[in-house]
């Protein structure tokens, strides 16, 4: 690899410098591999000139080496490297890890195009491990690659999701979770051997449902549960443990099984209907799938079954209560989108003129809901609100000095531009308050910065309905309190 060095170099500018990997040993980041598809590689390599990471591509044309683009990179260093076909082309992706910090990566994903290389979106991933894998589902590989990212979080333990490319954006793929899982619950049931600490076990235990082991599951939660101080929480474990045993209890409705029910006056004829969600967990998946929604009317024996537009998720549930001042119960249904963190889907149903109405959708709301956020010199960030037009300003000087530093120079200018966003609802809360028994929506949406895991506070929003549509009645930004030292 040193005559690569060597030959990279050459077509470096003077003073830069060829970056290193760490792992699993030292060595230059430079790599031999076909990014374009015609069965030829191209030599790779990252390198650092004046404080700005790059990478480098050359292109081998009469046996002679050319470059064929530079492109900026990020961070101080890099942590990975490498290619592997991600997308539906099957035409190798170029994936790189940005070093942030000492435990933190950013992910890059350029592909080659016919118009040249192409950043791929990346919802700004930052990660502390990846491994890149063609991972069988039911029917076993397709040879499209996933991405396993690892976020630490205490001691040796790490949050685990698994991405795939589908559509033009990172997704989820929860069909290979039960093979993955299967995996990172040994990762657990290793570190469990000589480290019996609270926190393993409730990431043994969230490893162990998405593999689909639901009784291993259990048994994880309990012995997490046993600890003096339960990790997150004993609250939290206890709602977990609750989840798994409704799900493995319940008895099946129609071939599905009943996630929740709830009865309340829907119609308006005096008698109390029952609402149920029901749905199919497979073998395969520890998620529901088929989620419908249904009503029952003893009084004259009509069960009605209500499609919803997003039929999958963690944790489905209801509330019943009247939304739209008709004295009557709405229908709620609430479905989490990630098993621990993350967005929803809600969808929420009245009885109007002899038939169920769908009156809220919760990706509509995100979809008419704009926002620009940007970070503004003298350490301060704005957000402004398209529905309804209002602009909030947040002072950054509460963060520590080390976050400051990498985004703003000495007179607390700006280094370079930079825009956050605001995530979709990632709650949704029904509080009356007035008092009156109509309720109204509590919407909450994260505030992110520079990526994903840089939460800086939430947008409230308080939605009533105004006779056609929930509309935002009073909206809100709520931040983060800075630490202070008891006197």
């Amino acid at each position: 690899m040193g005559d690569y060095v060597n030959t990279l170099q050459n077509f470096l500018p003077l003073g830069a410098t060829v970056l290193e990997l760490q792992q699993p040993q030292k060595r230059a980041a430079i790599l031999l591999a076909d990014i374009d598809g015609d069965q030829m590689d191209e030599l790779i390599g990252a390198y650092r000139y004046e404080e700005q990471n790059y990478i480098v591509i050359l292109k081998k044309h009469d046996n002679q080496w050319l470059p064929l683009k530079h492109i900026n990179g990020k961070g101080y260093g890099i942590s990975d490297l490498r290619v592997a076909p991600i997308t539906e082309n099957w035409v190798n992706t170029l994936i790189i890890g940005w070093q942030i910090d000492s435990m933190r990566s950013q992910l890059d994903l350029l592909q080659w195009t016919n118009g040249g290389m192409l950043r791929l979106p990346t919802n700004n991933i930052v990660y502390s491990k990846l491994e890149v894998e063609d991972m069988p589902d039911h029917y076993g590989k397709d040879g499209q690659y996933e991405l396993a990212i690892w976020i630490h979080d205490t001691g040796d333990a790490y949050k685990v999701d698994v991405y795939r490319f589908s559509e033009g954006e990172l997704v989820r793929a929860k069909d290979v979770y039960p093979y993955y899982f299967k995996k990172v619950a040994a990762y657990y049931e290793k570190l469990l051997q000589t480290n019996d600490f609270s926190y393993y076990w409730y990431y043994l235990s969230d490893a162990q449902k998405k593999a689909g082991n639901l009784e291993q599951n259990l048994t994880s939660i309990d012995k997490a549960l046993s600890f003096r101080s339960p990790y997150p929480s004993k609250e939290q474990l206890l709602d977990k443990k609750q989840q798994v045993l409704s799900r493995l209890t319940h008895a099946r409705t129609n071939g599905q099984t009943v996630i929740d029910k709830k009865r309340g006056d829907i119609t308006g004829d005096s008698f109390r209907e029952t609402v149920y969600l029901t749905g199919s967990m497979t073998e395969r998946s520890s998620y529901w799938e088929d989620i419908t929604l249904n009503v029952l009317n003893k009084k004259v024996d009509l069960y009605e079954g209500i499609s919803l537009k997003e039929t999958v998720g963690y944790n489905p549930r209801l509330f019943l209560g009247d939304f739209t001042g008709n004295e009557l119960d709405d229908i709620l249904v609430v479905i989490d989108t990630g098993e621990n963190e993350g967005t929803i889907k809600a969808y929420l149903f009245t009885f109007l003129e002899g038939e169920m109405l769908q009156v809220f959708d919760s990706e509509e709301f995100n979809d008419s809901n704009d926002y620009r956020i940007e970070y503004q010199d003298q350490y301060k960030l704005t957000i402004v609100s398209s529905v309804p037009q209002k602009k909030y300003t947040l002072d950054l000087l509460y963060k520590d000095k080390e976050y400051l530093t990498e985004i703003y120079g000495e007179a607390g200018t700006l280094k370079e531009p930079i825009e956050g966003w605001v995530e979709p609802i990632s709650g949704l809360y029904p509080i009356d308050f007035a008092g009156n028994d109509v309720y109204e929506l509590v919407a909450l949406q994260e505030i992110s910065g520079r990526y994903h895991a840089e939460a800086l506070g939430y947008v409230q929003n308080i939605l009533k309905w105004n006779g056609r549509e929930f509309i935002v009645e009073r909206q809100s930004v709520i931040i983060f309190g800075e630490n202070v030292e008891p006197k």
